[in-house]
This record gives structure tokens, C-alpha cells and sequence, in this order.
């Protein structure tokens, strides 16, 4: 079994200042036996990161679509921002990768009681006050993905935490788990502990009968992040 973060970002993020020389010395520190890199826009951290070796990397992006943001991961190229959902997941399946739903239901409370939807003829229709929370969370986008993130770490409202759950057992959809992490100290407060895997396809048999798990960061990590936007210098590494 190995133990992976999902989900976390490098400087070479809009808004997060981490060198990449601290995301691997973090990796080690947090017994992290890979990591999932998945900068906004681009793919250059997690490819500098992946050929320096000093860290097992997934390579992914953080993709800013028209409807809100989707991971692709195992990519080999980059996605082009401001696509539609269902294009955007179109162009990540082409170059044989996986999509996720981050953050599924936001960073709002959002509570478990509220009306999720129902299934109908096998498949999962989510209603009004889920697609409301996020315009990604449509029948048509979730019947695409390949994975929903139950745990995400700077998501700060454990009503929202069970919610998430809550959708990720209605879509019947594998869950994944990240740090988000916008700054080092972050880096595996979320983890998969799951078998090991080779590429794209034998990670989603594996993540199915993976375990998440996760740890909600303060909500003073988003400064960090309004301050690496406002410093933006670029990356050293």
C-alpha cells in the first residue's frame, strides 16, 4: 500500500509560493510516497518536479473551465483554460488521463440535510441545491468524471465535509482526498492510502477500494494564498 496527496500546488501556482524544493523535503517529512501536482493552468511544476525525481509525481492541473474547476490527471499536455465541463473532461480523456470534481461542494457550509437528489433508472440526479453549489455538478458532468474529492483540506466546515460524503455515495463515484495545499506545511493533511499502481487505469481500479482521510486546515492557509497572489515573483526552481 502506498500513501498519496491528490491534490496540492507548487509556485508555479498564481497563488501559492511553495518552491519545489520544499515540496519534496514536505513529501518526505509527511511520509507521502507520491503526490498528485496539479497547479493551476499549467503542468510545468508537476513535470519539473516528476523529471527531478526526487518525488513520485502524478501529473496533473488544477483546469479553470467555464463551469468551474476540474483536475485532470496523468496528463501529458496541458488543458486550455475556459472550456466547458464536458469539453474540458473531453480533452483530458484524449490524452488518456482522469478527471476529478475538487471541491465538490465548495468552501461554503453546506449541510448534509439538505436535499442531494435522488437515483433514477441507476444513475444519479443531482438536485437544484447541489448544482447550485457548483455548476459542475450536473447530471451529464458527473456521468463523465472519473472521481469525486470527498476530502478536501481547506475546505473548512465539517458540515460540508459530510455533505461531500454524502455526494460521493449517491454518484457512486471513487473518492479521492487531497491537501489542496497552497503552502508546504499543508502538504498530506489529506491522503489516499491505496495499493500501488502503474498508470492511469490501474490507479482508478486501485482507488476504488482505497482509504481517504484528511485533516480540515486553518482558515488562515487562505491568506497565505492572497499573499503569494499579491507577491507573485514566479518561481526560483
Amino acid at each position: 500500500m502506498i500513501s498519496v496527496d491528490l491534490h496540492l500546488h507548487t509556485c508555479h501556482s498564481y497563488d501559492c509560493a511553495t518552491p519545489l524544493h520544499d515540496v519534496v523535503r514536505r513529501c518526505r517529512e509527511a511520509a507521502l510516497d507520491c503526490v498528485a501536482v496539479t497547479d493551476h493552468n499549467t503542468i510545468s511544476g508537476a513535470l519539473k518536479l516528476r523529471d527531478a525525481g526526487g518525488i513520485r509525481v502524478i501529473v496533473g492541473e488544477e483546469i479553470s473551465t467555464a463551469d468551474g474547476e476540474l483536475l485532470g490527471l496523468f496528463l501529458t499536455e496541458p488543458v486550455s483554460r475556459g472550456l466547458s465541463a464536458l469539453e474540458t473532461v473531453d480533452r483530458v480523456k484524449a490524452q488518456g488521463g482522469l478527471v476529478c470534481i475538487p471541491h465538490p461542494l465548495g468552501r461554503r457550509p453546506f449541510s448534509p440535510r439538505n436535499d442531494m437528489g435522488h437515483i433514477q433508472d441507476g444513475v444519479y440526479v443531482p438536485s437544484p441545491c447541489v448544482t447550485r453549489a457548483s455548476r459542475l455538478l450536473t447530471k451529464d458532468v458527473i456521468a463523465r468524471v472519473d472521481m469525486l474529492e470527498a476530502i478536501n483540506c481547506r475546505t473548512p466546515f465539517a458540515s460540508t465535509w459530510k455533505a461531500m460524503s454524502r455526494l460521493v455515495e449517491l454518484s457512486n463515484l471513487p473518492s479521492t482526498a487531497g491537501s489542496d495545499a497552497h503552502t508546504a506545511g499543508e502538504i498530506g493533511r489529506g491522503r489516499v492510502v491505496m495499493a500501488d499502481f502503474t498508470d492511469a487505469q490501474s490507479f482508478l481500479a486501485a482507488i476504488r477500494n482505497a482509504r481517504v482521510s484528511g485533516v480540515r486546515s486553518s482558515v488562515f492557509v487562505h491568506f497565505a494564498s492572497m499573499y503569494a497572489k499579491l507577491g507573485r515573483r514566479g518561481c526560483s526552481d
